[in-house]
């Protein structure tokens, strides 16, 4: 039995397209009584069975009332799902080892409230969801990064036993979305203060002139980098930062060079990260020279420098 679901499974999910955003419509919901709708089923056969025996005209309506409440059921459970949108919503990347969060938003645009559950997969804990009439709500799947790299999100099932409990609504979702597993952080104080280079420094006076982008407030940054004019309309704490370096100030080299060959990939990868995070924790310019690939200071630096730790690959 658990064999032919899973077989089933992989070919209902074979029919599916990947999908940023749908809507369920018919042909996407499915129904099957709940094992308290089989044993009332049951009941009513059962009961059926003994009106025929006894010729009973109670024992008649009391079967086929129940019939009646299971064919109710259905078309109320249905309407839980009918017609209900959703969207992918991006992940945040994490560490090796760590659940990343697989989102999606369901939108209600109906006058019905639903009950919905959603869970990854056959095995996953459910989530529940009370969707008011006409609002969204966005929800968050664990899920458990072991390799590093990029994660697909996993399929999806939506289902809905309400009001009654006795049948059960559900639909499969493919969402086209990912999340990216960094490489786990080692630490490597050996190399964190090497390989600095020097920046090309300017004259007494005339430091941080150059005007790049607009980052967080990181604990250090000095009043004149604040950007008051966007802190008085917003009331949000930023810094400015700038293309050209303070004099003095070094832009630190974070090099696969700086490893041997006895090194391996993984081991390269997650102390490189860990400078990474040093050169942020410290506010540190910073350049990460791959094979093939540079990050040089810039705005969302340390985003697309994990991602690009997340998805190296040695060319071939």
């Amino acid at each position: 039995m658990l064999l032919f679901r899973k077989s089933l499974q992989r070919w209902l999910l074979g029919r599916l397209p990947l999908q940023r955003a749908g809507r369920l419509g018919q042909k996407r919901i499915y129904l099957l009584p709940t094992r308290f709708g089989l044993l009332l089923l049951l009941v009513a056969l059962a009961v059926w069975v003994g009106a025929l025996n006894y010729a009973v005209s109670l024992a008649y309506a009391l079967a086929f009332w129940i019939i009646g409440l299971m064919l109710v059921a259905v078309l109320m459970a249905y309407r839980q799902l009918s017609g209900l949108s959703w969207t992918v919503l991006p992940g945040e990347g994490v560490f090796v080892g760590q659940h990343a969060d697989c989102r999606i938003r369901l939108d209600n645009d109906s006058a019905l409230a639903r009950r919905l559950q959603l869970r990854a997969g056959q095995e996953g804990e459910p989530l529940s969801c009370l969707l008011a009439a006409g609002s969204s709500q966005s929800l968050a799947l664990p899920l458990l990064l072991a390799r590093r790299g990029r994660h697909a999100y996993p399929a999806l099932q939506l289902w809905s036993t309400a009001p009654f409990g006795l049948m059960r609504a559900f639909a499969w979702l493919r969402p086209d979305g990912h999340v990216l597993a960094y490489p786990l952080p080692v630490p490597d104080r050996e190399r964190n203060d090497l390989h600095s280079e020097q920046g090309s420094g300017r004259q007494s006076g005339d430091d941080e002139e150059d005007f790049s982008h607009l980052a967080e407030y990181r604990q250090g940054d000095t009043p004149r980098q604040i950007a008051w004019s966007v802190l008085a309309r917003r009331d949000v704490l930023v810094s400015k930062r700038f293309a050209s370096q303070p004099r003095g100030q070094s832009i630190r080299q974070l090099a696969w060079q700086d490893y041997p060959a006895t090194v391996d990939v993984e081991s390269r990868l997650s102390r490189l990260c860990w400078r990474v995070q040093q050169c942020e924790k410290a506010g540190q310019h910073y350049r990460l020279h791959l094979p093939g690939v540079l990050i040089e200071p810039q705005p969302q630096q340390r985003e697309l420098a994990l991602a690009a730790l997340a998805e190296f690959q040695l060319p071939s």
